[in-house]
């Protein structure tokens, strides 16, 4: 019974008894796709045509595999807790609190008694 080799670049059917040490030719590496570009990791090189990418011969050779490789593994995004409408709204206040510029009075103050205590001296 013929086999479907799931090799990255092979896809071939072979039987197991005539499976030997260079019968597939694939690539080792994982697709990549870049902006326009599509290629293997294995080999340097790209195209932007889907059917160039597709027949691109493997870079490797080796047996032919009848198991599934296993999918790459992207990395986890981490998510904040989705908030509602409501809490994303700035909060409205009705009287905004500001500091007072109590430092000027302080320095107004003092000015005009030292401007008194030098005409009382007149």
């Amino acid at each position: 019974m013929a086999l479907l080799c799931y090799n990255w670049g092979c896809g071939e059917c072979f039987y197991p008894e005539t499976n030997s040490n260079d019968a597939c030719t694939y690539h080792p590496g994982v697709p990549v796709f870049h902006n326009a570009l599509k290629g293997w990791s294995c080999c340097k090189r790209r195209t932007t045509d889907f059917s160039d990418f597709l027949s691109f011969v493997g870079s490797t050779k080796g047996r032919h595999n009848s198991e599934k490789l296993p999918e790459p593994v992207e990395p986890e995004v981490k998510t904040t807790k989705k908030k509602k409408l409501s809490e994303l709204k700035p909060k409205f206040q009705e009287h905004i609190q500001a500091a007072k510029p109590v430092e000027k009075y302080i320095y107004i103050y003092i000015y005009l008694a030292f401007l008194m205590e030098d005409y009382t001296k007149l």
